[in-house]
């Protein structure tokens, strides 16, 4: 075995201990590798959000409980998921966890979890009570969300779409959704379904092809624990939450 392949297994087994046992005192990466998130996600993620977003925050705040500091960029979904996979990002959030995307990435404990809603034109007939509601019907999904149908390039397009008649529907959990409808005033063009799509747990990505992305997240998964168990994360969703439209 090489020295330099000895010296990144020491490496992560001590970054795995300190994160177990205490404070990690540096990054186990290059500084210059950043998070990476998208706009148009409020109140979790958003460059125009106070602290980025909800969970802009929590991913901050966790990684600082355990010693570790990256910066977040905000960029287009596809561009930041793409970037990661190729290294040039560190990681990215908040995602669902899908099987496609689990062969590629490795998933934190979840961020949040939240329901995900059935935003329904009310120029549609579309009753929702079951996934197979939506055969033969059209409904949105903006680039790097779930599930996939047609994809413009941001929600505020699904939004329009929707409102306007020219698409069913769009899923959304229940606060982006309440955001962005109210965003665009179209409060009187979409009704929500009155059963939840489904509840799906917000994450942090990072690649299975990063070496020390296991250790990474051990540590960060420390991190959230700390966050939650200090009461820290309840304030954060409350003055998150309370400020959303």
């Amino acid at each position: 075995m090489g020295r330099a392949m000895a010296g990144r297994r020491c490496l992560l087994a001590l970054l795995l201990l300190l994160a177990a046992f205490g404070p990690v005192r540096a990054a186990p990466l290059d500084s210059a590798l950043d998070l990476v998130t998208g706009n148009d996600f409020a109140p979790f993620t958003g460059a125009d959000v106070p602290e980025g977003g909800l969970l802009t925050e929590i991913v901050r705040r966790a990684f600082d409980e355990v010693g570790l500091r990256y910066g977040v960029r905000f960029m287009p979904w596809r561009r930041g998921y793409d970037g990661v996979l190729a290294g040039r990002f560190l990681g990215t959030f908040p995602y669902a966890r899908t099987p496609d995307r689990a062969m590629e990435m490795l998933f934190s404990d979840p961020l949040l979890e939240v329901r995900q809603l059935v935003h329904l034109s009310t120029h549609s007939g579309m009753v929702f009570r079951f996934p197979e509601d939506f055969r033969g019907r059209t409904a949105c999904a903006p680039g790097g969300y779930a599930p996939p149908r047609e994809s413009p390039a941001d929600l505020a397009a699904c939004v329009r779409m929707v409102a306007s008649g020219r698409m069913d529907a769009f899923v959304i959990d229940e606060f982006t959704g309440r955001s962005a409808v109210a965003k665009a005033m179209a409060g009187d063009e979409i009704r929500v379904a009155s059963l939840p799509y489904a509840r799906a747990g917000q994450h942090l990505i990072l690649s299975r092809s990063l070496p020390e992305a296991a250790a990474i997240l051990v540590a960060f998964n420390a991190g959230l624990r700390k966050l939650k168990d200090g009461g820290a994360f309840e304030e954060i969703l409350r003055r998150h939450l309370s400020a959303a439209p």
